[in-house]
């Protein structure tokens, strides 16, 4: 343990941390072009204080792994700093105590290196079984799995579900849902909620599932989180406060959070709201909740005269199992994998057990997070390298660029749009699209009239679009051409420098 002098300066006390750079990938094309001074990252290691090993090693667990090369860098960065502040900290430090902090530093970078190259080695051996038992499967086809729907085609069916009425005009699934909720919850008070004439959409108001009965005076907030996605700022209270303007008493609205597996959302998506809806709240997964309510509280309920319903269902019930790999036909793979945890982490004792598996659960998260943060700088790369390009294609055109999106603006008949190439939150993959800058409809319009054949797709009527895999980057860059070229020749680009 290594402790600072009782006089040390104020950048070497125990909350004083060096600025150390990792990586950046510089060209797209060339994956090990690093350039270490323009990175996207910073991370923090422990200059000098009373700090444990441990302490520092937890530190950088959660930020410090990319590569060793990367590693590496860093705490060659702490050699040049510290022999470049010596003058400065020569009073306060002497230099064995310089010496043996760089050494801690050496010490803990092969620590975490050979922690997390043990946990790849195993990520590496646990795909290549679960590849090998995937090749062995009985043969199996969903229709929703070969339509790779995004988060709003699970609004959409579920739309279609609870929109159904049956021979007595009653909301057979809306109020099988709720009685899911009652049940599940005797606490909350959606047993008060009273559903008569409801008006259900989605998409309205940019709500993915709205609920709305003015004649009980009820509503309900759906918010589909199914991928993930985050919340954006103060999104469940913007909700809130638009059902508030449809003249909904505050005390009658209810929000339903549909989460992929138990996720909450962020406090700051709830503005002022949370504690007022404690009890008019509640999360539902896809995983725990949807697929039970659709197994034991639906299908043993559908009249058999409604064959197309129970179909949809059937099929919507075994997408969501294979999304989660709780499919019957995937029991005896799930028992192979779960052997090969055990043995490899040498699981016996229940408690014993689950605190490896969490242990191990909480290590993945840092990996994974890492592996997101990589990613997101190689996709920024990309929209860089985008704009480059449409800069010497169109220099003419106003042309914009923010994160993982890039636009060029034109005119139809005084009123201006975007074309415009984006990831959008909560979908799957990338979007060409087109839309007025107001966000009108477009329904009507010589713009889609002009479009639609190769942009077929249409999202809340002021949207037309065409989507691509997430690496499917070239087919969409020629589009987003091919849609700005075919505009050239019937509407007018705004000027502007890109």
């Amino acid at each position: 343990m290594v402790k600072t002098g009782k006089s040390a300066p104020p950048y070497l006390n125990s909350s004083s941390f060096f600025k150390v750079k990792s990586h950046h990938c510089k060209n797209m094309r060339n994956y090990n072009n690093y350039n270490y001074k323009n990175n996207s990252h910073t991370f923090f290691l422990c200059c000098n204080g009373i700090c444990s090993a441990s302490v520092i090693i937890n530190k950088m667990k959660k930020n410090y792994f990319f590569a060793p090369k990367v590693c590496k860098f860093a705490i060659n960065s702490l050699h040049l700093h510290t022999e470049e502040q010596i003058s400065i900290t020569k009073k306060y430090m002497d230099e064995e105590r310089i010496i043996n902090t760089l050494k801690l530093y050496d010490k803990i970078y092969k620590s975490v290196i050979e922690e997390y190259l043990k946990l790849l080695v195993f990520v590496e051996k646990f795909i290549k079984l679960m590849r090998k038992e995937e090749r062995s499967l009985p043969y199996h086809m969903n229709v929703i799995d070969e339509l790779h729907i995004d988060e709003n085609g699970h609004s959409r069916i579920l739309l279609k579900l609870l929109q159904f009425k049956n021979e007595k005009g009653e909301y057979e699934l809306l109020d099988s849902l709720l009685k899911y909720i009652k049940e599940r919850n005797h606490i909350c008070q959606f047993s008060n909620i009273q559903i008569q004439q409801p008006e259900i959409t989605q998409e309205k108001a940019r709500i993915d599932l709205w609920v709305r009965d003015k004649k009980t005076g009820y509503s309900i907030i759906f918010e589909n989180k199914v991928y993930n996605a985050r919340d954006q700022e103060a999104q469940i209270s913007r909700y809130i406060d638009r059902t508030i303007e449809e003249k909904f008493d505050v005390s009658n609205i209810f929000v339903v959070y549909l989460s992929s597996m138990g996720k909450e959302p962020d406090e700051q998506s709830w503005g002022g709201y949370k504690e007022d809806f404690r009890d008019r709240y509640i999360n539902l997964s896809f995983r725990d909740d949807i697929i039970t309510w659709l197994k034991k509280s639906v299908l043993p309920n559908i009249c058999h005269k409604e064959v197309y319903l129970y179909t949809a269902i059937m099929q919507y019930k075994d997408y969501l199992e294979g999304n989660f790999r709780l499919r019957t036909i995937n029991k005896h793979m799930n028992k192979k994998l779960k052997d090969f945890i055990t043995n490899h982490f040498e699981l016996d004792e229940y408690n014993d057990s689950i605190a490896k598996i969490e242990e191990l659960n909480k290590r993945m998260k840092d990996v994974n997070e890492v592996i997101e943060i990589y990613k997101n700088e190689l996709r920024l790369c990309v929209f860089d390298e985008w704009k480059q390009k449409v800069q010497e294609l169109y220099p003419d055109l106003v042309c914009e660029t923010k994160e993982k999106k890039l636009s060029v603006s034109f005119s139809l008949e005084g009123k201006p749009f975007v074309i415009t190439i984006n990831e959008p939150i909560g979908k799957i993959g990338i979007h060409c699209q087109v839309n007025f800058e107001d966000w009108s409809d477009l329904s009507n319009t010589k713009l889609k009239e002009k479009l639609c054949d190769i942009l077929p797709k249409e999202y809340n009527k002021d949207t037309i679009y065409n989507d691509y895999g997430n690496e499917e980057f070239k087919q969409v860059f020629d589009l987003f051409c091919e849609v700005v070229e075919r505009c050239e020749r019937f509407a007018s680009p705004l000027s502007g420098k890109c």
